[in-house]
């Protein structure tokens, strides 16, 4: 099978079971742990990519409860295959076979009930260099893993700027918010701002204006968001064709602006005080799932129903990514926005306009 990396633009052929487990860090963007990452398959022969998903391995007695709602995912988004790995999970028996075979049972029932085929099952207690990985169905199927940081899947993803976690707790931690006084100061000066900081500007020229002002100094390696920065900042994205102007950014996902513009998100859903940071982190959210980095997507969207549980755009996203709609499927719809006279956010470069 081949599979998309999450720079969104590049295919990785990974035929070979050992090469699919050494690639799962940089499929996903972090190091799995106790994990089951589920590779959808359609077309003819069940050969062409779909959706690669990563859920928590289920604990003892919720074994049948995922597999079914694995199956029932996969089925909706008109998958035919399915390839498997469990990360973690438990050692090897007496006998060298893996763990979690009960759960891997299930969930190859749950699949063909949906006309699914399962058509590989691996397993690894890790990935790392030298692991010994091994196949659920045939006892003589196994081996060591090759050194993970030599696969493609690293190669093109590290190529592409992006970095491999060494958990999804480390990704987690990107989100953490600055210092708590920091946050009450300029949630007290957002809430004694009643008025927007542009008087007698067009509202919405202003706020493209100040997005395009962070995005140059954010390109040119400044991070630091001072409290005026900050409120302006949140009035900006506030206003909804500012806001619909900062959702074209996420595409095409490997240029230098959607790279920019997702820093810049991070760094505000960091800054900015709830309910405002809701919106920079849904940006950030629809950044990482154009992109094809659905934890990332996923983390965002929590920490953002978590700012303002009413938020739209956050109940919009967390709705399609239940629903398994494909990254490329949510780029087209921002790409459709482009030709409806939506304002233009750009990445101003010293010498020209990227």
């Amino acid at each position: 099978m081949t599979t998309s990396t999450p720079t969104g633009r590049t295919t990785v052929d990974l035929t070979d079971p050992a090469d699919l487990l050494a690639a799962i860090p940089y499929l996903l963007g972090f190091h799995p742990e106790d994990s089951v990452v589920v590779f959808g398959l359609r077309g003819p022969g069940r050969k062409q990519q779909g959706l690669v998903m990563r859920v928590d391995l289920p604990p003892p007695g919720l074994e049948l409860d995922q597999a079914r709602d694995l199956a029932i995912r996969l089925a909706v988004t008109g998958h035919t295959g399915a390839t498997v790995a469990v990360i973690g999970g438990g050692t090897t028996n007496k006998a060298g076979r893996p763990p979690r075979r009960r759960f891997i049972r299930r969930l190859e029932a749950s699949l063909t009930e949906h006309e699914i085929s399962l058509k590989h099952s691996v397993w690894a207690p890790s990935i790392a260099a030298d692991v010994r990985w091994g196949c659920y169905r045939e006892r003589t199927c196994g081996g060591l893993l090759p050194d993970p940081r030599d696969s493609v899947a690293a190669a093109v993803v590290t190529g592409a700027g992006q970095i491999t976690r060494a958990s999804r707790e480390e990704v987690e931690r990107l989100f953490d918010p600055v210092a708590p006084e920091t946050l009450a100061r300029r949630a007290d000066l957002l809430t004694r701002m009643g008025e927007p900081p542009w008087r007698g500007e067009d509202l919405v020229v202003a706020g493209v204006d100040e997005v395009n002002a962070a995005l140059a100094r954010t390109d040119a390696g400044d991070r630091t968001i001072t409290d005026e920065q900050a409120v302006r900042l949140a009035w900006a994205l506030s206003l909804v064709e500012v806001r619909g102007a900062c959702l074209l950014t996420a595409a095409p996902a490997d240029s230098p602006l959607a790279r920019t513009a997702e820093e810049l998100w991070l760094t505000l859903a960091r800054e900015l005080p709830a309910p405002e940071a809701a919106e920079a982190l849904a940006l950030k959210a629809h950044a990482a799932y154009v992109r094809g980095d659905l934890a990332t997507a996923g983390i965002a969207l929590v920490r953002a129903g978590e700012a303002d549980p009413e938020h739209g755009l956050t109940k919009l996203l967390t709705s399609a990514l239940d629903a398994m709609v494909e990254p490329s499927e949510v780029a087209r719809v921002v790409l459709r926005q482009r030709d409806e006279g939506t304002p233009e956010i750009r990445l101003r470069r010293s010498g020209g306009t990227g």
